[in-house]
């Protein structure tokens, strides 16, 4: 499904046309979205619309919402007061640009503090597309997604996200090799945003072991299904679109339990997993699995406690989407992240808002273990 960060990260750390999301039509036809939907749109944000068109837009966004939503009960009264205060608040007014109608709906949505929610126009929804669906070029200014640094005798294996195509197995186990020799391993996963979950276990097999649980998702269709589908491992990330294939794997099992491979090695030496508050999604369910199979100390403060999986969805307009919270994600041990996040079992306030003396501090207690 898509694994992205809270609301206000998605452009465009986000998530993932992603790890538990699925991609679907609500309007109209039952078409995935493609690059298409983006491209063909010759709509603009300085378009003028009516009230009545900005009304008409509203509630087909709040239905897509109801329609797709995991949980139809999930803050179902304060979806309609917000939906009421907008159409108010629309119809107060004669006309709109797209632009001021798309983030007002927003301003409303992230009223309902729930993670994965959000409307896209036809350009940030081209950018999302592209992001899980096409591998990053990097830049003279860019750093690398997985990197490897030795300070003393630990090793950091840095983790910027697990968004496919963006994170591979190979550049995982070349970092990982850069690090063979060091007697302690950190995973720094600060500012990870989340991604597809399956890429969870390139690392996270080498942390708890084989054939260990790491998370469950359901979808509201999953509500009534008592044996989880078993998913062991990962998918082969050099497919064109893992993405696409994460969705459609949602989409069919409804309720999955994601598990670590049969043969996953697991690596002896003591492990430590950074986070700060902008770790999200595919990056808390990494963290919480590591802390409750009691394989690694979680450092750092409260993850983001964004962890729904995100499904994209047409709109009423050519090139606007909806990214909907369309499953629920537990823990190893089936407590809810959403809203409460990770709690690390060593804080270290330097990590709050990125400080830059986060990773120094973590490497100090991990030189004291």
């Amino acid at each position: 499904m898509l694994g992205c960060t809270a609301n206000k990260s998605v452009p465009l750390s986000f998530i993932a046309l992603s790890s538990s999301s699925q991609v679907s039509a609500s309007h109209k036809d039952k078409e995935e979205v493609s690059l298409d939907w983006f491209t063909d749109s010759k709509l603009k944000s300085t378009d003028t619309i009516s009230s009545s068109e900005g009304k008409l837009f509203v509630n087909n966004v709040f239905q897509t919402l109801d329609k797709n939503i995991f949980n139809p009960t999930f803050k179902k009264q304060l979806r309609e007061q917000n939906l009421k205060a907008l159409v108010t608040i629309v119809d107060a007014k004669p006309t709109w640009s797209r632009l001021e109608l798309t983030q007002l709906v927003n301003n409303q949505l992230e009223k309902l503090s729930i993670s994965h929610v959000r409307v896209f126009d036809p350009v940030e929804g081209e950018q999302l597309f592209r992001l899980f669906s096409q591998p990053s070029v990097p830049t003279a200014k860019s750093s690398p997604t997985v990197s490897a640094q030795i300070r003393g005798d630990i090793g950091i294996l840095r983790v910027k996200s697990f968004v496919i195509p963006q994170i591979t197995k190979v550049a995982v186990e070349q970092a990982l090799a850069q690090l063979s020799q060091t007697k302690a391993i950190l995973v720094d996963l600060r500012e990870n945003g989340g991604g597809v979950q399956s890429s969870i276990s390139y690392v996270i097999e080498n942390i708890i072991g084989p054939d260990k649980v790491i998370s469950t998702e359901r979808t509201r269709h999953g509500a009534a299904i008592k044996q989880p589908y078993i998913f062991r491992g990962y998918f082969d990330d050099s497919g064109k679109n893992v993405a696409l294939a994460e969705i459609k794997l949602s989409q069919e099992k409804k309720y999955i339990e994601y598990r670590t491979r049969f043969e996953a090695k697991k690596d002896p030496r003591p492990h430590f997993v950074l986070v700060d508050q902008l770790c999200g999604s595919a990056c808390e369910v990494f963290a919480a699995a590591a802390q409750e199979h009691a394989a690694a100390k979680i450092l750092g403060v409260r993850t983001s406690g964004s962890v729904l999986g995100g499904g994209v969805f047409k709109l009423r307009w050519q090139g606007f989407i909806l990214l909907a919270p369309i499953s629920q994600t537990f823990s190893f041990k089936g407590n809810t992240i959403e809203g409460r996040g990770v709690q690390p079992d060593i804080p270290i306030p330097e990590c709050k808002n990125s400080g830059s003396q986060c990773l120094e501090k973590a490497i100090k207690l991990i030189s004291s273990e």
